[in-house]
């Protein structure tokens, strides 16, 4: 126990001890504390530590700070004195370092802090460039390339506007063209075309990306952008990049989808012709035949711009060898320069054509120049229009149009009523700013595609007009004598533009006030994919493989691809080339080689015929044919003059001097070809018809036999065949066989095709007749006869026949008259025996050589058969 005397002494002293004590103490914990503080960065004492210590720092200076105030009073001596000092000027610096320190912390993190802003805001922007890139060279969607084709490409347009560099050369003037008596709005378009949106987003999936991509488009657009558009050249360059193949790149991707198929007629896609067909008025060799022979003027020369009218024909394609295309629409160019987007605004109207533009009894002068500009631009218009009316009549489609560029105006005709032509104005660059929720489908490509399948229908629909409605359309349908070249030269250069443009008339057409999206049809595409499943199925099953052709120009007279029309052939292609009417007898076979042989020479009924049964019409089976050759020929004629759709159909098989027609004489079901042709090459099959009157000994067993011709101007006829393809004459034929190509590739042939197609030349050439024209596509392989037949003479040469003939080489084995076996020898023949024998040896040597290399004539299938099984 502590004695209180010595406490009461050494209390004083601590008392007096304590504060130096207590300072001491926190100097110590001070000391220590800058050494950390300051030492830190050096010793690499780690940031957690740094952070640890720092508040206590902080709390020592704040302490000592306050214990320095609580004893004022205190005596120090002199040397505790400057101590003291000593310590709060270092205190004083302390606080200063620590609040330097602070801020300088401070700092730090917002420095830090926005350079992770930056860094973030950085890393942002190379992502956004890395979606942009991706974005451009990415596949796009429907709608995206939609879009983009419209402000890549579409969007540049330029139209030359220096009337010295437009181009006023000769366009195809509607001359004589059948004139629609009434002209009126078409006012279901844009709910067509919302329906066919509609199908087409439920049936195909909008999200997929196979179209092209932006890159690809922005380059397009640039090389469209250096054309600048002056005539109907400039403007199908420019419309064919911009709209027409997109267009058919979108429907090459529909094809594919099953579901697309369900619901339109696609096909194999579509394709934009724009070359004159071979039989077109205005192929070059159809133009060189018609023009006179007399000194060329300037109006009869030979004009190669006119060879390349300003029309597209856009058909549907068929990947097969009994289908070759359908024409589904015409298109027609003008150039903007002279046929201008306010020419269309203004006169375009619901009017009577013949009456208020043909014969409009009044003209406006100068002194209204409103009234005078109304005027032009309706009997401009009128005039353009008509031209497209015309080649729709004679076609037989419903569908057509007329673009400029800047504006397209959409056609369709009613055939229940074919004389009024109804129209749709569309302006895309316009109409895509008013409905900007749906600007893919106001685009020119949106509505130029929702028009194509519009007219590709579907499946189900017939949209063929027959020969014979036409022609009803025709008889009540007037000419109009004008020509749009001239109306524009005529007009002078002030007049050809409005006075002013603030008229509503000629505002762009927007169409704001109608809906634009499309329907929702989903339960439409169900039924339909339905209803479709099992003619989808027998189009897959009835696929063939398409004949190599081993010459890239056409044969003469194209070859039947089979003995029944339509075999190989999917369901919707049988319909697509079926023309309305009754069309009797195009499902029987062709009659025998020795029917129609014996029809010719009167001899007895083949009862082999597939069609002996309505030959006979109730006489005994072996009976003669129940009429002659020649009432057979007036029966024919008489039947064409009824129809032509009636017992003919088109097989699509086309060469260079005739098409191919299926023809049933109904009366007694006689089935046989005719091959037709147009006016300028009626010589050639009158001349083929010669050469088959040569080959009368050895029709029917080397050649086929031949019926007979009809001129069907005689009728007062035409058979519309294609765009500007105008048959007048029909020569007819039995059917001669399979194509040997295909004979070969199935083994259908079995013997030597080579020596049987030489053996049958060389029946030719003892007949004096030199073919001339020796390829694959014009030799035929006859089951019946078990012979190659040759085909086409259009070329042939007719020369001293050898003699003697072949023996015994007609099919029905009757033996020859005397008279026929009488002939010259081979050692007596005439002075151009040489140049006949160099034809013979000509045939000969070209047969050889189509065999020399099995490649050519197998192609592929020859590699599939001698591969492993």
């Amino acid at each position: 126990m502590c004695d209180p005397a010595v406490l009461s002494v050494n209390i004083p002293v601590l008392t007096y001890l304590l504060p130096f004590i207590v300072q001491y103490l926190f100097l110590s914990i001070f000391v220590l504390l800058f050494i950390v503080q300051y030492l830190a960065p050096h010793i690499d004492l780690p940031r957690s530590y740094q952070d640890l210590l720092y508040p206590y720092y902080l709390t020592y200076i704040r302490t000592f700070t306050r214990s320095s105030r609580t004893y004022p009073t205190l005596k120090y001596p002199m040397a505790d004195r400057k101590s003291v000092g000593e310590l709060e000027r270092l205190l004083q610096e302390a606080i200063q370092r620590a609040n330097n320190l602070e801020r300088e912390r401070q700092e730090e993190r917002q420095r830090a802090e926005e350079n992770q802003r930056r860094a973030e805001e950085n890393q942002r922007r190379a992502e956004e460039r890395a979606d942009a890139s991706e974005e451009k060279i990415r596949p796009t969607t429907l709608e995206e390339y939609l879009t983009a084709c419209h402000t890549h490409v579409f969007s540049k347009l330029t139209i030359e506007t220096n009337p010295k560099l437009s181009s006023m050369g000769p366009i195809t003037s509607p001359r004589n063209k059948w004139c629609p008596e009434n002209l009126q709005p078409w006012t279901d378009f844009i709910h067509q075309q919302r329906l066919t949106f509609g199908a087409l987003n439920a049936t195909f999936p909008i999200e997929s990306r196979v179209f092209e991509n932006r890159v690809f488009l922005t380059g397009l657009g640039d090389r469209v952008f250096q054309r600048r558009v002056a005539d109907e050249k400039g403007l199908e360059y420019f419309f064919h990049n911009s709209v027409e193949d997109p267009v058919r790149v979108i429907i090459q991707k529909l094809r594919e989808v099953e579901e697309v198929r369900a619901v339109f007629e696609i096909g194999d896609g579509v394709v934009f012709e724009n070359h004159p067909h071979a039989l077109s008025d205005t192929a070059e060799e159809v133009v060189e035949r018609e023009t006179p022979a007399t000194p060329r003027t300037p109006d009869h020369g030979l004009d190669l711009n006119q060879l390349r009218p300003d029309q597209i024909c856009v058909t549907r394609s068929y990947d097969g060898p009994s289908v070759k295309s359908t024409l589904v629409y015409v298109s027609e160019y003008k150039s903007p320069c002279k046929l201008t987007v306010q020419h269309l605004r203004v006169g375009l109207r619901p009017m009577n054509i013949y009456k208020e533009v043909v014969n409009r009894k009044t003209i406006p002068t100068s002194v209204d120049p409103d009234a005078k500009f109304r005027c032009t631009a309706e009997r401009l218009t009128a005039s353009a229009i008509t031209q497209t009316y015309h080649y729709m009549i004679e076609s037989g489609l419903e569908y057509g149009n007329l673009t400029t560029g800047e504006a397209t105006v959409f056609l369709k005709i009613d055939w229940k009523e074919p004389g009024t032509l109804h129209y749709h104005l569309s302006e895309p660059k316009y109409e895509v700013s008013a409905h900007p929720d749906n600007f893919h489908i106001c685009t020119a490509v949106g509505q130029y595609l929702a028009f194509t399948l519009m007219a590709l229908g579907s499946p189900e629909e017939q949209r063929e007009h027959g020969q014979e409605e036409r022609k009803r359309a025709m008889a009540d349908l007037k000419t109009w004598a004008d020509d749009f070249e001239t109306t524009v030269r005529t007009i002078p250069e002030s007049e050809r533009s409005a006075s002013s443009d603030h008229s509503p008339d000629y505002q762009p057409i927007t169409y704001h006030e109608f809906d634009r999206s499309p329907y929702l049809t989903r339960q439409r595409r169900c039924r339909a994919a339905e209803q479709q499943t099992d003619d989808r199925l027998m189009r897959r099953d009835d696929r063939r493989e398409p004949s190599d052709d081993e010459s890239a120009r056409p044969p003469d007279t194209p070859t039947p691809a089979s003995r029944t029309t339509g075999q190989g052939t999917r369901r919707s292609q049988r319909l697509a080339q079926r023309p309305r009417g009754d069309n009797h007898g195009q499902g029987r076979q062709y009659c025998t080689q020795k029917c129609l042989l014996g029809l010719v020479r009167g001899d007895i009924l083949d009862l082999k015929c597939p069609n002996v049964a309505l030959h006979c019409k109730g006489t005994p089976t072996h009976a003669r044919h129940p009429v002659s050759h020649k009432q057979w020929l007036k029966l024919l004629w008489k039947q064409l003059e009824r129809s032509l759709d009636d017992g003919v159909s088109r097989l699509n098989q086309e060469g260079s001097r005739g098409v191919l027609f299926k023809v049933t004489l109904l009366a007694y079901g006689y089935t046989f070809l005719s091959k037709g042709t147009v006016r300028a090459f009626i010589s050639d099959l009158t001349h083929e018809a010669a050469v088959y009157d040569r080959l009368k000994p050895i029709q029917g067993c080397v050649v086929p036999v031949f019926l007979g011709a009809i001129d069907l101007r005689t009728m007062g006829k035409t058979y519309y065949y294609f765009h500007r393809v105008y048959v007048v004459h029909m020569m007819f034929l039995s059917w001669g066989g399979d194509s040997l190509a295909d004979a070969m590739k199935t083994g259908t042939i079995g013997k030597d095709p080579e020596s049987m197609a030489i053996a049958s030349l060389r029946a030719m050439h003892q007949e004096g007749v030199i073919h001339r024209d020796v390829m694959l596509p014009n030799m035929l392989f006859n089951r019946e006869v078990q012979r190659v037949m040759m085909i086409d003479f259009e070329r042939a040469s007719l020369v001293e026949p050898l003699r003697p003939p072949l023996g015994q080489i007609v099919p029905n084995r009757r033996s020859r008259r005397p008279e026929e076996r009488v002939g010259k020898s081979v050692a007596t023949l005439s002075r151009n025996s040489r140049r006949a024998r160099r034809g013979f040896e000509e045939d000969i040597l070209n047969a050889s050589m189509l065999f020399l290399d099995p490649a050519s004539l197998y192609g592929t299938a020859m590699v599939a058969c001698n591969g492993p099984r």
